[in-house]
Parts: structure tokens; sequence; C-alpha cells
């Protein structure tokens, strides 16, 4: 390993906590030689530095750094096929500015690294991003994402006592509660929840669980094996799944590319069916899902930057929250 190799490993096992620059002294070289190395991390844009004291200085990776850093942009996404029209609009913006697009399997971290300022914009669940808002009072709502795109799959009968796999404060936790309701099985479902969609998916057909409240493209594949599926959006409309969030302290200091984003999610959102192909190969690359899984995907969302503040409310309703502050919430009144 190089000075340059260690100090990343570090770094990488510190996360978004970081190191002294002095801890980094310890490492099996010269302290020249890892003061050369800091600085050439910094001119690749791998590392970032801040002065805490009296020469002294606390180091990040620029991918865990908790705080917003002036001219770049880092874009959270899950792994879902509801986000083209943001990451078309990151790759147009790699031409001007430093765009970086980070994936997360968990809502709740990836909403948390958008509070902590770990992430800049984020595309995570409408409801996480409204608790996490209230709580952290650090991320604005900018605009909406994707509508519907999921559904429960079951593998045997709907009845009492059925184990069914979710994700913890989402749309898809949302969405299983009014289907319960539906059937009658409040308080008679065991609902256990899972923080990677890929592990929900394995312990379901393993036999562990017995169905599963899913998004897009998990829930087309699994359809397609001949699984019985019922998709929300027939049984209560259309209802926002994700919606576009922001950093505030990133707003402020970086509205330019803030605004830029904006205006090409919004075109790119338009006309995101002459841009598909593109979309998809995109997809393939960052998510690692195939072609086909991400063309079925795409069928199941309504893509649309435009919330209403109706809507928001409905969503958390359905969700058992009402919230007299919601404007505080909201970057812009006007989606």
């Amino acid at each position: 390993m190089s000075a340059k190799g260690d100090i990343l490993a570090c770094l990488t096992a510190k996360g978004h906590d970081g190191i002294l620059q002095s801890e980094l002294y310890k490492l099996n070289y010269s302290r020249s030689t890892i003061v050369e190395a800091i600085e050439s991390l910094e001119k690749e844009k791998k590392v970032i530095r801040k002065e805490i004291g009296k020469k002294a200085y606390r180091v990040w990776l620029v991918e865990e750094a908790p705080f917003p850093i002036e001219g770049v942009l880092r874009l959270g996404l899950l792994k879902a096929v509801e986000y083209p029209h943001a990451i078309l609009t990151a790759k147009d913006l790699e031409r001007e500015y430093d765009v970086r697009i980070l994936v997360y399997n968990s809502a709740i971290e990836l909403t948390n690294a958008l509070a902590l300022g770990k992430v800049d914009l984020a595309c995570s669940p409408l409801i996480t991003q409204v608790l996490f808002g209230l709580l952290t009072k650090n991320l604005r709502i900018a605009s909406g994402c994707g509508f519907g795109g999921s559904g429960i799959v079951l593998k045997g009968d709907l009845k009492e006592g059925i184990r069914i796999g979710s994700s913890e404060l989402s749309t898809m936790e949302t969405m299983l509660k009014l289907f319960l309701e539906k059937h009658g099985l409040i308080g008679k479902a065991k609902v256990i929840y899972f923080k990677k969609p890929e592990e929900m998916v394995k312990s379901f057909l393993e036999g562990e669980i017995d169905a599963l409240s899913i998004w897009e493209p998990y829930l087309s594949s699994l359809e397609k094996s001949g699984l019985k599926v019922y998709r929300y959006v027939e049984l209560f409309g259309l209802y926002p799944c994700c919606a576009l969030g922001v950093n505030y302290e990133f707003f402020k200091i970086n509205k330019e590319i803030f605004y830029k984003f904006m205006e090409r999610y919004k075109e790119n959102t338009e006309r995101l069916e002459q841009r598909e192909v593109e979309a998809i190969h995109l997809m393939e690359a960052i998510f690692g899902f195939k072609q086909e899984q991400i063309k079925n995907g795409l069928e199941g969302f309504i893509y649309n930057y435009r919330l209403t503040k109706e809507q928001i409310e409905l969503a958390l309703e359905r969700f058992g929250l009402k919230v007299f502050n919601l404007d505080s919430l909201l970057l812009t009144k006007d989606f």
C-alpha cells in the first residue's frame, strides 16, 4: 500500500467522523510524506480538509464530509428505477461541476445523510424526508420525483398471521398499512423490517416471510415469475413515493448549482421518453439492474417534478401524521 492508499483506507473506516490530520501521522510514513499525500488527494478531489483550530485540521473523504462543499454536488439515490430524470440531470451537470452519485440501500440512512450534509440532494421517500426535516430542520423538500411504483407480493393466501417484509418509515410502510386496513388485517399480520431490498427479496424467496411490500424494479421482476401482486396505485390511486430533498446548507452556499439542477431536472422529466434509452444504460451501470428489469420497472412509475402541498398532506394523513408547520419543510410553495 502507498501513503495515499493507507490514508484513504483510514478515512473510509472513519466515515463522516473524519480524522484529525495529526492522527494520520501515526501511519508508518514520515510526516512530510503524509502531508504530500493529503495535498495530492485534495488536488484529486478525493479528500477535503477543514481547519478546526490553530494549525489543526480534520480530514474527510469528499463522499463522507458532513457539510456542503462549494462547487460540489453529491446526489444520493436508493436502488430503484424511480430516478431516471435525476440521474440524467446529474450526468448533464458533470460538464460544468463536480457531480457525484452515491447509492444507498436504506431510505433512513440516505435521508439521514441528507440531513447531516453527507449528500446535498437526495431522492428518498417523502414520508422519511418529512420526519427527518421536522427532527433536524436541515433539509427541505424541493420537488416531486416519482408517483406509484410499488405494491405487495404474495406467495400464498392473504390471511391472519401472515409475515410481511417492508422498509421502515417509508412509502412502503404507509401503503402496506392502508392495504392491511382494507383487508381487515391491522394487528393480525406481522411486519418485518429490512434495510436492504435484496435481503427482503432473499428472505421472501427462501420462505422466511410470506409477502413483501416493495418497489420497482423488484415488484415487476417478482410479478413476472408468476407470483401474485397487488399494485397499490390500483387500490388507492396515485400517490407520491419519493421526493427530491435538498440539504439547506447546500442550498445556501451552492444556489447556482441547485437552480441549474432544478432547471435541467424539470426539462429531463418532461422529455424523459426521448432520453429513456440513455437513462436505462446509466441505471444499468449505476445499480447493476438488467436492462429488461429497468424497462419493466419504468412502466410502474409516473415521473413528475410537480408535488402539491395537498398531495403531501394526504400522504402524511395516510401515514397517520398531521404537520401544522408544513410550509417550513418546503423550499418553495410553487413546485
